[in-house]
């Protein structure tokens, strides 16, 4: 008789749960059109170059970008201010500065709260 009632508890639970919507994600979703930009060849010395990483907040809850990290002191991000809302699109823009010769592969991790904690962009080129 226990096991009846604790189980007609559950099951009435679950429903309950599934029933008030508590079921469905509450994370942001980031979704890029391209995870990596070539730059190209470009010249030692010369000026920055900039590319615009697009996204969309594909997920139920704001997207806030909470930290950036690069893996070199030549790359600097602006990243959006204010939190992205669902369905919402927004821009991360990356510029190189090609001070050192030779071919270069660097890397971006976007902070936020999305599933995992972070995701990687990449940056290549070569420096004449």
């Amino acid at each position: 008789m226990k096991r009846r009632v604790l189980l007609l508890t559950l099951i009435i639970l679950t429903l309950i749960n599934i029933l008030s919507g508590q079921n469905r994600s509450t994370t942001a979703e980031i979704t890029f059109e391209q995870l990596s930009h070539n730059f190209g060849t470009l010249e030692q010395g010369g000026e920055k170059v900039t590319h615009l990483f697009e996204f969309a907040n594909t997920g139920e809850a704001p997207l806030v970008i909470a930290r950036t990290k690069t893996s070199c002191r030549c790359i600097s991000i602006k990243t959006p201010k204010r939190p992205v809302m669902s369905g919402s699109k927004g821009v991360i823009e990356v510029s190189y500065d090609p001070k050192d010769v030779g071919v270069f592969n660097k890397s971006i991790d976007i902070h936020a709260n999305i599933e995992g904690g972070y995701i990687t962009l990449f940056v290549t080129g070569e420096v004449k």
